[in-house]
């Protein structure tokens, strides 16, 4: 998987609006996830709730999105910018690898709603940053 020039100008200018409003969409897309495949609780054991009004949910959406939105930032050298975050996820809390594309989709999704143009060409390009991020995110899985 490849991101044209083109796809990197649209990630790169939807990256300030994720940062923008990244505890509401991050909250968004974690609510949806928790409802989609709720054996992801398991990995949040000390959330109070799981709905996106939740402060836990809105705290960590926060810095998922956040997290999304820096590894934009980071498009030329992505493997080695989320090799601290595989690390964490894949060796210490163990997330199983389909987790990651799953809540992907959940991303996806929530951008789709929040977003005035998301356009085919934006669909794609976020779907494949979303993938590449997947990957990377579980590569470091035991």
């Amino acid at each position: 998987m490849v991101l044209s020039d083109s796809m990197r100008r649209v990630l790169e200018e939807l990256g300030s609006h994720i940062r923008a409003n990244a505890e509401a969409w991050g909250a968004d897309a974690l609510a949806r996830l928790f409802q989609l495949c709720p054996q992801t609780k398991m990995y949040f054991k000390k959330f109070n709730g799981f709905k996106a009004s939740d402060s836990c949910v809105k705290m960590h959406g926060y810095v998922v999105m956040t997290a999304v939105a820096d590894a934009i930032r980071n498009l030329d050298n992505l493997s080695n910018h989320l090799e601290p975050l595989a690390e964490k996820h894949g060796e210490v809390i163990c997330v199983e690898p389909p987790n990651f594309f799953v809540f992907s989709k959940c991303i996806t999704v929530t951008l789709a709603i929040h977003l005035p143009a998301f356009t085919p060409e934006t669909h794609n390009a976020v779907d494949i940053f979303l993938q590449l991020l997947s990957h990377n995110l579980s590569s470091k899985y035991r």
